[in-house]
């Protein structure tokens, strides 16, 4: 594809998915899957490479179609023609479309093929995802123009994401289904789901951290394009104690696993690296501009996430 005016090329089209971002989601997927690993011995490559598909392809449909929206409800023109990759580039609004349809096919059956070779359970929770997903951009009240755009992309990502892929390697250390007669019957491992839980807590947090971090440095174009997210009805100082708040969680928690055995003592030595993140967190209070320190935010979560993520790994091999 050549880079003409109007025309999609490679790296529009790569703007227009935003693949950079896709650290959000693969951060998840990858710890799941080491979790899954390291506390239950579990490990299918086939499933995860389907579930590693389909959550990729389902991220750039739903930022394709955050930016399809953003252009289409517009109120500010500068923004329209000259903001989103659309009116710069002055693609064609309709080919844009296709390409949200498109991805959205691909990642339903994808997950369908991974419904059909792990549980039946799996369809009801990956419709709820996908549903999450799509609203989030879409629809007459898009979530991201609400105060729950952190709560749900933090929870969506977050939990639902490493859920997920710890879900697939092996399914029944978590939930059994079966249709008996009449009966439908569910069994849940409790214990497991809470651990699970316990365990996506700071990346539910630093999730939710970038997206408050987007709308701090948005403030004023969200309130000029009509987009009333949560720093709009809470304000910018109480937004920024919010933030403060969620980046410093993670770390937290991170003194706390081994205490209950979700992580091996010696990961406490990785807690030198929280003085970083504590550096980006000053610099983003300092000020919130778009360009210059909303990557902050997305620092801190892929610090966070690296850490995690090489102490799981050493915990396997050792």
């Amino acid at each position: 594809m050549t880079n003409k005016k109007g025309k999609l090329s490679l790296p529009i089209f790569l703007e227009f998915i935003e693949l950079r971002t896709k650290v959000a989601s693969i951060f998840p997927l990858l710890l799941g899957m080491v979790w899954a690993l390291y506390r239950y011995s579990s490990f299918n490559a086939l499933n995860t490479l389907l579930f590693f598909l389909a959550v990729l392809a389902f991220d750039m449909c739903t930022t394709a179609i955050n930016n399809t929206m953003d252009y289409a409800k517009a109120k500010d023109q500068v923004y329209r023609e000259k903001q989103n990759v659309i009116g710069r580039h002055q693609l064609d609004f309709r080919q844009m479309v296709q390409i949200v349809f498109s991805l959205l096919f691909f990642s339903i059956v994808i997950s369908l093929l991974l419904v059909w070779r792990t549980d039946v359970m799996l369809l009801p929770l990956g419709a709820m995802c996908f549903l999450i997903g799509i609203c989030y951009t879409f629809g007459p009240i898009p979530l991201s123009r609400m105060p729950l755009g952190e709560v749900f992309s933090g929870l969506t990502m977050g939990f639902g994401i490493f859920f997920l892929a710890v879900f697939v390697q092996a399914p029944h250390l978590f939930l059994v289904s079966r249709f008996v007669g009449e009966w439908f019957q569910l069994q849940l491992a409790w214990g497991r789901l809470i651990e699970i839980g316990l365990m996506s807590l700071p990346l539910v947090c630093l999730i939710a951290n970038i997206m408050l971090a987007n709308n701090l440095c948005d403030l004023d174009e969200d309130i000029r394009n009509h987009r009333y997210t949560l720093v709009f009805h809470i304000g910018r100082q109480k937004g920024l104690f919010l933030y403060t708040c969620l980046a410093l969680l993670p770390w937290f928690l991170w003194l706390v696993y081994p205490f209950f055995g979700l992580l091996p003592f010696w990961a406490w030595l990785g807690f030198g690296i929280a003085t970083l993140s504590y550096r980006s967190l000053r610099r983003f209070l300092e000020k919130q501009v778009k360009r210059e320190t909303f990557i902050e935010a997305v620092n801190s979560f892929i610090l966070f996430s690296v850490l995690y993520l090489l102490v799981l790994i050493v915990a396997c091999v050792i």
